[in-house]
């Protein structure tokens, strides 16, 4: 019987979610072993798809005086990862914390793989990190074992903050050395991703790399309906945080000479600052913060909107997933050229803004935004062909096919 333990992250993290399906087509039992969160709400999230769940616990300090945790610290690995990235510098000593922090998790999460196998011992065993992060330590620490242990498989997902080293304000993930040479794949969600790995960190031969994008879905089938209007919708969906930039949004649409309605999906550690800002620099009646809506209603609210153009103008990215949404819909996207983003948006599904910004970059959209109006035909072509890359290249149904074969095969 094929067993998979898999580390998400949150238990209720969306993304995962909806890998559920397609994980219990392959293997018979599915592990999870997440981080800190709500008891109630993850219990209500395993019964419901039938997972086996341990939810490592909330360290505290005092848990660096457990006898597995001091075999851990003074690891050759570990100490020598701890001479090679720390100081006593402010910065330094920050490092120095992270490593532990990433020992606690790992003492805490080891001991559950351990049960899962002993109780388990006749299973094929497939470890599995949806983040490079934390996760992915912990199985790394499983590589030489696995004859031993009957494991498979031992493969991660990189996306963004796990994987770019300027997004962490150390300038530092721990481990990377280590987990390079302890996997045995891992699937970037993007060709930039990959490429920057290869260029930052890869020093593993035998270690399979991939780029396996991610994937939303559309079930309903839902599309944009399209005929001649004289007002546009315009979307955006993100966390409201200084790196996503709403404030260009903001600014761009201060100077919009045409009629329009923005709706932005998403809150934030910054909302109110941008609901003010938005307020100071916007029209009355001329946007709406929508907040949180779950990932199964997105499209639902961009068809009552009838959203005519998605922008996204965030400062750094991966390859993002609220743009695949906006595609499979139909729907023209506006984006800047950082991270993934150029492998999904081009001039034939939207309007691809290079970097840095140039000074006519406000222009640019203002312009391109006026073909809902005057040249329907050019935007038909946009949409449709949203809804091409969509399908073709980021539709959830066949990357998580994609995903499982790769594991099972290559």
């Amino acid at each position: 019987m094929k067993t998979v333990i898999i580390f998400p992250g949150a238990l209720d993290l969306i993304f995962f979610i909806n890998e559920i399906p397609f994980l219990k087509k392959y293997f018979k039992r599915i592990v999870v072993i997440s981080y800190y969160g709500d008891k109630n709400k993850y219990e209500e999230i395993a019964k419901r798809y039938d997972l086996n769940y341990y939810m490592v616990k909330k360290h505290s300090w005092l848990n660096i005086f457990n006898i597995n945790f001091f075999k851990w610290f003074f690891s050759k690995d570990v100490l020598r990862e701890i001479k090679e990235n720390c100081s006593f510098s402010f910065k330094g000593i920050k490092r120095f914390f992270y490593i532990i922090y990433y020992g606690l998790f790992y003492v805490d999460s080891k001991k559950f793989i351990l049960q899962e196998i002993k109780e388990h011992s006749d299973n094929d065993f497939f470890l599995y990190s949806f983040w490079l992060s934390r996760g992915a330590y912990v199985i790394s620490n499983f590589y030489s074992l696995k004859t031993a242990l009957n494991i498979k498989k031992i493969v991660s997902r990189a996306h963004g903050y796990d994987l770019y080293i300027d997004r962490n304000e150390l300038n530092y993930l721990p481990f990377r050395s280590y987990i390079d040479k302890n996997l045995d794949q891992i699937h970037f969600i993007s060709e930039a991703g990959l490429q920057y790995y290869e260029n930052n960190f890869s020093s593993n031969s035998k270690l399979k790399k991939f780029v396996t994008r991610m994937g939303t879905s559309n079930p309903k089938g839902i599309r944009k309906q399209i005929y001649q209007k004289d007002k546009i919708t315009i979307a955006s969906c993100s966390l409201i945080k200084p790196v996503k930039r709403l404030d260009l949004i903001i600014d761009i649409l201060s100077k919009v000479p045409y009629d329009y309605y923005w709706i932005h999906i998403g809150s934030g550690e910054t909302e109110k600052e941008i609901i003010k800002y938005a307020t100071e620099k916007l029209p009355p009646n001329k946007f709406e913060f929508l907040g949180f809506v779950s990932n199964d209603k997105i499209l639902d609210v961009y068809k009552q909107y009838d959203a005519d153009f998605f922008i996204n103008l965030s400062d750094s990215e991966g390859l993002p997933v609220s743009i695949m949404e906006a595609m499979s819909f139909g729907i023209p996207v506006i984006a800047r050229n950082v991270g993934g983003v150029s492998e999904i948006v081009n001039s034939s599904n939207g309007l691809l803004l290079n970097e840095p910004l140039e000074e006519t970059f406000c222009e640019q959209i203002i312009d391109f935004m006026k073909c809902r109006f005057n040249d329907i035909d050019r935007y038909l072509f946009l949409s449709n062909n949203c809804f091409r890359t969509w399908n073709e290249q980021y539709n959830l149904e066949k990357n998580n096919k994609i995903f499982l074969k790769r594991i099972f095969e290559e």
